[in-house]
């Protein structure tokens, strides 16, 4: 591995933390996107000097959130993980997040003695869901643009 790509993979550690998610799982998904194909939780364990334990609960992680898929090896009952890449499977995951967010903001809008913090609370929660609602449509959009 090149410095710059063990760079990548700890900035996309770091990056991860901020979506509320470990820094192993961050480095994982850096690392699996780096891979051609797949990686076993051995071969993960090795590149990132982590745990096996950290690994596979990455891996797990990342599986939930639709960022990686997990396919049996033949003749074992070993895993080998490989990213999805695309930003679908990234918007997926951040959708999830936002509405959380979006609950959240709703609450808020709900709890807020009247006034201009309830307004402001409330103008987020519109557009917050005025942006979860068209998200998939731009990317559809984008997606038919780059195939015509």
């Amino acid at each position: 591995m090149t410095d710059e790509q063990h760079q990548f993979i700890e900035d996309f550690g770091q990056h991860m933390m901020g979506w509320g998610l470990p820094r192993t799982t961050g480095r994982v998904y850096g690392y699996l996107l780096l891979c051609q194909g797949s990686a076993s939780l051995d071969e993960i364990v090795e590149a990132l000097g982590i745990a096996k334990s950290g690994a596979s609960v990455a891996a797990r992680q990342l599986v939930q959130l639709g960022m990686a898929r997990a396919r049996g090896e033949r003749g074992s009952r070993r895993l080998r993980y490989e990213a999805l890449i695309g930003v679908d499977a990234i918007m997926t995951a951040r959708t999830a997040q936002t509405r959380e967010l979006l609950e959240r903001l709703s609450q808020g809008a709900r709890v807020a003695p009247p006034g201009p913090q309830r307004e402001r609370l409330a103008e987020m929660v519109e557009t917050l869901q005025q942006f979860v609602d068209e998200a998939p449509d731009i990317l559809r959009q984008i997606r038919d643009r780059r195939q015509a």
